[in-house]
């Protein structure tokens, strides 16, 4: 998160703000850095140049740090900034209502210049982290819907045995490619233990499953991953090798170029 965090310090001790803002420039850790010494002339710069984080004071003259707060909800931001509380005062109702206006983390002065810096870059990076992992959760959903979508065209019933262990080879597969070679002797075992069942439980699961597939499955669609279809004079229906591997290579081809 360096060289990336615009940080406005807020504090009616002007000699305190520049000291901050400097130390901040100084150490090139962040993209920019300037001060306010009360709420009102804080909520204008805030409002125009929408800062990253805010180090805020509680006790200031004209508008306070709970009623800079306030305003600063108010006015609905597409993006919040962290807010760092640090301050003298530690008045437990001052406090409940700052966590209510959303601050992010509280320091009782006086605290050094580093350590507010360094507080300001653990909040960034847990919020990074946080975000992150909430990314790959939605799309981890995303990839398992596609993948029932998919397995519905190919016609497969969602409640046979051998229709979940394929919905998690193709999951698994889009993951690593790897896993296809040779199917048998990695992906086989992998499934097996992930369902609590044997390596022949999975064979013959799927094998029924995909007969199922390839007698009810849309033909257009087997057709296209396969080069034929279940009307096709003289053809035999695909092994599980087969079958798993190029709905697979389909699969992923679909994913990367957004077909449907």
């Amino acid at each position: 998160m360096k060289n990336q965090i615009s940080v406005l310090v807020v504090d009616d001790d002007e000699k305190y703000a520049k000291e901050l803002v400097s130390y901040m420039k100084t150490c090139g850790d962040f993209l920019d850095a300037e001060y306010a010494l009360d709420g009102e002339e804080a909520l204008g710069v805030a409002l125009i140049t929408r800062p990253d984080a805010i180090v805020l004071d509680a006790v200031m003259p004209r508008l306070d740090g709970i009623g800079f707060l306030r305003k600063l909800s108010a006015a609905e931001l597409d993006k919040k900034p962290v807010i760092v509380m640090n301050s003298a005062s530690q008045m437990s109702s001052m406090l409940n209502t700052a966590i209510h206006y959303g601050v992010d983390y509280f320091m009782v002065k006086p605290q050094s210049c580093a350590d507010i810096c360094d507080t300001i870059f653990d909040l960034f990076s847990s919020d990074k982290e946080a975000k992150l992992s909430e990314y790959k959760r939605q799309e981890e959903m995303t990839l398992e819907e596609n993948v029932t979508n998919f397995l519905r065209c190919l016609g497969m019933p969602a409640h046979l045995s051998g229709y979940r262990y394929i919905r998690s080879a193709l999951i698994r597969t889009t993951h690593d490619i790897s896993l296809l070679n040779p199917i048998t002797q990695k992906l086989y075992p992998i499934i097996a233990e992930e369902f609590n069942t044997t390596y022949s439980c999975v064979e013959r699961a799927m094998r029924h499953a995909i007969g199922v597939s390839w007698k009810r499955g849309n033909k257009k669609l087997l057709n296209d991953i396969f080069g034929y279809g279940p009307d096709t004079s003289g053809m035999r229906q695909p092994t599980n090798s087969e079958y798993i591997a190029m709905a697979a290579d389909d699969f992923r081809l679909r994913l990367k170029y957004g077909k449907k």
